[in-house]
């Protein structure tokens, strides 16, 4: 028997949507019928995603902002409640690309920069949202997290601790908003052909090691991630909570 996904009625908000793997996030829930609001910090690049959604017939909205300015995050949440009056999906994409250096070289400031948009973002927008995820239906969250939030790598220990934080936070919100039937989840990407990893794919041996390392032989594709976030958002993964979804090619089978 053949399953349709159809998100047609939901609300669904996409951090860091501009680019990559939340570009491709949120074009796939659009297609599923979702209406979905676009955040990002580049308001500009937020209106061509949006552009190319509604030009294949989906809805799209677009606030632009960081996820890690108070202000910005008002007027996010504040658009959501008059236009919607609730949220059905929240995907928390955003985050700062891994800082490459031995940890003794690594400042403070590093690590706060990391720690803001990599984890207080996504306890931010977490807190604003449960009171309009409660008014959703079947409302559930996707925090985008990493495979090093699962394994250590080295020379990203405190991108790494970001994404091990977000990792046991997704577990620990999972328990708690159950009881409001709410669900929450987390995807693990591996390597993926996005503008994070560009510099580390310009690199041949880097990019030969790589390749032997992931028993796939090959980069992942943003719209790979995505088709496994709108997996976790939908009615099919209707018993998913608390689980960490790794889409790796193999990386963590070793």
């Amino acid at each position: 028997m053949a399953v349709t996904l159809d998100l047609s009625g939901k609300v669904a908000l996409v951090t860091g949507a501009s680019r990559g793997i939340g570009r491709a996030i949120a074009e796939a829930l659009a297609e599923a019928g979702a209406g979905v609001v676009l955040f990002s910090r580049k308001r500009e690049l937020l209106e061509q995603v949006a552009e190319g959604i509604e030009r294949s017939g989906g809805k799209a909205w677009v606030v632009a902002g960081s996820v890690d300015n108070e202000s910005d995050v008002d007027v996010l949440f504040n658009f959501l409640e008059r236009e919607f009056g609730k949220l059905d999906i929240l995907v928390n994409n955003a985050g700062v690309s891994p800082h490459f250096a031995p940890f003794a070289q690594t400042s403070e400031r590093d690590w706060e920069w990391m720690i803001n948009v990599n984890l207080k973002g996504v306890f931010c927008f977490c807190k604003r949202a449960f009171p309009l995820l409660k008014k959703g239906t079947n409302a559930n969250v996707v925090n985008v997290s990493s495979i090093v939030g699962l394994v250590g790598m080295g020379n990203i220990a405190v991108y790494s601790a970001t994404k091990g934080a977000l990792t046991t936070f997704t577990k620990s919100l999972a328990v708690e908003w159950a009881a409001h039937g709410i669900r929450v989840n987390a995807v693990c990407p591996g390597f993926i052909e996005t503008d994070m990893t560009s510099k580390v794919r310009q690199n041949k041996d880097v990019v030969n090691y790589l390749l032997m390392r992931i028993p796939m032989r090959r980069f992942g594709a943003p719209k790979e991630v995505a088709e496994t976030v709108l997996f976790l958002a939908s009615p099919l993964a209707s018993y998913v909570t608390g689980h960490c979804l790794v889409v790796d090619g193999g990386w963590l089978s070793w």
